[in-house]
Order: structure tokens, then sequence, then C-alpha cells
């Protein structure tokens, strides 16, 4: 039985989104090619009617990733009523122990950024997209000129990921470091 072309589009989103979160939760290079597909629900063979490569897969996964993160992230600043309270809310919520401990491997900046610096310029690409997307969602909010803005924007998207990938690489040996990274964060953040 032939697909039709919307089925093999549905079909290759799920991997995509797939890969994604298996890539934010494993890292890209302990997830293969028919881990991705067994878990789509999918043959390790129908991968090439999709894909030609892993890489290929990896740089569509991480963009898949951070398209999801970012609408997530601006329907978050647009239901705030303010940039101060959406500022507050995206703080609150990323620097907290709940979203630390996600199983769903949480914002792809924080979760991928060591995978991305491995591999090859694809990958990159779509992860500097990534991040300028943010960027741009953060400087938006942000007081001043469009460089004071986007200045202010990277700072504060720096402390935000450094934090919650300092608290979860200390939260298994030293809970309560790994808490007082976020509340710490947390806490000079919302200033």
């Amino acid at each position: 039985m032939r697909l039709t072309g919307e089925q093999a589009k549905q079909n290759r989103q799920l991997i995509l989104e797939t890969a994604s979160r298996m890539f934010k939760l494993h890292g890209m290079e302990d997830v293969s090619v028919a881990d991705i597909m067994k878990q789509s629900g999918f043959t390790h063979g129908g991968f090439y009617n999709h894909f030609n490569s892993k890489e290929e897969l990896a740089a569509e996964a991480v963009a898949c990733a951070f398209e999801n993160s970012a609408q997530r992230l601006s329907e978050k600043f647009a239901s705030a009523g303010s940039p101060r309270k959406g500022f507050e809310k995206v703080i609150a919520e990323y620097l907290s122990p709940a979203y630390r401990d996600s199983s769903t491997g949480g914002c792809p900046a924080a979760a991928l950024p060591a995978d991305a610096a491995r591999n090859g310029k694809e990958v990159q690409t779509a992860f500097a997209d990534g991040i300028e997307s943010y960027l741009d969602i953060f400087a938006a909010g942000m007081d001043g000129n469009k460089q004071e803005a986007r200045q202010q924007a990277v700072a504060l998207l720096s402390s935000l990921v450094g934090s919650l990938m300092l608290s979860r690489a200390v939260k298994k040996s030293n809970p309560k470091l790994s808490d007082e990274l976020l509340s710490s964060a947390r806490k000079q953040l919302c200033k």
C-alpha cells in the first residue's frame, strides 16, 4: 500500500519529534537511527525514505526542537500581559526543579550544546538559528535600543542555560547545590 503525501509528511514529522526528544534525553551519539525508528513505530529501512543521513536527521531534529520551544516561549510572553511578567514567568519555570528534572529533556539550548559542538556545520547551523530565535523573542521584550536589547537577551539566555546545565550536572551527587544554583540564578535574574 502506497502512502499518501500527507501521511508521509506526518510520518516524517513523527520521526523528527521522536529524534528530538531522544537526542535531548540521551545525546546524539547514544541514539541510533534504529532506536529512533523503533521508537517512532517504523522499521529501520524506512529511514532512508525520509532522510539521507543521521546528520541530516540531527540537523532537522534540532531545528524542530527549537521551533517547538520558541513557539511555547512566544506563547508564554503573549499570555503574560507585560514583558516584565513574561520574563518572570519564563525565568521561574525554566529555573525550577520540575523543569530541571523534566522527562522530555526540556530546552534544546540546555540539552544539546555539547552535541552541536561535536557535529558538523548542518547541526551547528540549526542550533545557531535556534539560539537566534530565542534571542529575538527575548530582545523584543527588553528596554533600550536594538543593540542594548540584544546584549541583555544574550546575557539572560546565557544565564538561564548555564544555570540549568550546571544544576543538572550536579543533581545526583549534590542535590542541595543543584537547587541552590537554580534558586540563586532565579533571584538574580528577577531583580
